[in-house]
């Protein structure tokens, strides 16, 4: 009888961990594709929102950083900046703005999970694709906890 017990217990704390991966990935992908959603609106209101609404609050408190990289006949130049502390939720709000202006009529090329992280693919009309690489909090209710954008030129 001890060794059904066991079994049993195995076999629902398998079931359990399977069913709450799942759960994660399904929130993650909504998050993931309401991203892109929200990017394709020309509406400040719901930028901030959707950052209110998925951001950690963590990230919500880091200082947005932007590196640009850009090549031109083999010259690679750099420049990089940060917002101030008092303007995160701002400067969030005007990363949606620059998205919005490359990639508001992009489509999802691929969304790939791989345990608290996932990467999502999208490619706009004017040539551009850029790699959203998306980590979120292990527990629910899995909030964005980091975000890189790589973008590159089809052109």
């Amino acid at each position: 009888m001890n060794k059904q017990f066991a079994l049993i217990m195995i076999i629902c704390c398998a079931w359990f961990t399977s069913f709450a991966q799942e759960g994660m990935g399904k929130v993650m992908e909504k998050r993931a594709r309401e991203m892109h959603r929200v990017i394709g609106l020309d509406d400040k209101e719901q930028w901030k929102k959707f950052v209110k609404e998925n951001y950690a609050q963590s990230l919500i408190d880091h200082p947005m950083k932007e590196n640009v990289n850009v090549s031109e006949e083999g010259n690679l130049t750099s420049s990089s900046s940060e917002t101030k502390a008092s303007n995160n939720l701002d400067g969030k709000v005007k990363m949606f703005g620059r998205l919005h202006e490359d990639f508001g009529g992009s489509k999802i090329i691929s969304i790939k999970p791989t345990g608290e992280k996932m990467e999502m693919i999208v490619q706009s009309a004017i040539g551009l694709t850029a790699t959203f690489k998306l980590a979120f909090q292990k527990t629910s209710p899995y909030l964005i906890e980091a975000l890189g954008i790589e973008v590159i030129s089809e052109r």
